[in-house]
C-alpha cells in the first residue's frame, strides 16, 4: 500500500471514532442544564463541520472550496468557544464530560487552544491541502476526547 492509502485508512478510522455516539439534537426540554445543552450544541456543530470536511477528504463527496471554507470558519468559531462552554463546572448524569476537565483545567485549556490553532491551520483551498492539514485537527479532537470525555452511551452526545 502506498503512503497515501495508509493515511486515507487512518483518516477513516479517526472519522469512525468521531462518529461513535452521535444522537438526535438536544432540545430545550431535554432536561439538561443550559450550560450542558450549550456544550452539546457546540460539539454537535463541530462534528457537523468535521463531517463535511472528512467526507471531502475521503472522496465520499466532491471537494468544494466554498463549502470547505465555510466548514473551516465554523470550526474556528466553535473551537474558540470551547473554554467558555466548559468554564463552569456543570455536571449532569447524562453528560459525557469527565470531571477531570475542571481538575486539570490548564491542560484542558491548552488542548482547546491547540484545537483552535489546528482549525485555523486548515487548508481548505484544495483537496491536497485539506488532506494534509485535517489530520492534525482530527488528532487534536480525539486526544482531548480520549482524556476528557467518557465513552458515550446511546442517549448522550457529549
Amino acid at each position: 500500500m502506498t503512503l497515501h492509502w495508509l493515511k486515507a485508512l487512518a483518516f477513516l478510522a479517526i472519522l469512525v471514532a468521531l462518529a461513535v455516539g452521535t444522537t438526535a439534537p438536544v432540545t430545550a426540554d431535554s432536561g439538561l442544564s443550559k450550560q450542558v445543552t450549550r456544550r452539546i450544541t457546540l460539539m454537535t456543530t463541530q462534528k457537523a463541520a468535521m463531517d463535511v470536511l472528512t467526507s471531502m477528504m475521503a472522496g465520499r463527496t466532491a471537494f468544494d472550496r466554498d463549502t470547505a471554507q465555510t466548514a473551516r470558519r465554523q470550526l474556528i468559531k466553535t473551537t474558540g468557544s470551547i473554554r467558555k462552554r466548559f468554564k463552569k463546572h456543570r455536571m449532569d448524569p447524562r453528560t459525557n464530560a469527565r470531571p477531570q476537565i475542571w481538575t486539570a483545567w490548564d491542560d484542558f485549556k491548552a488542548r482547546a487552544e491547540t484545537t483552535r490553532a489546528a482549525a485555523r491551520d486548515l487548508n481548505t483551498w484544495s483537496l491536497p491541502g485539506l488532506r494534509r492539514t485535517l489530520p492534525s485537527l482530527m488528532q487534536s479532537c480525539l486526544s482531548c476526547h480520549k482524556t476528557y470525555r467518557r465513552a458515550p452511551n446511546s442517549f448522550i452526545t457529549h
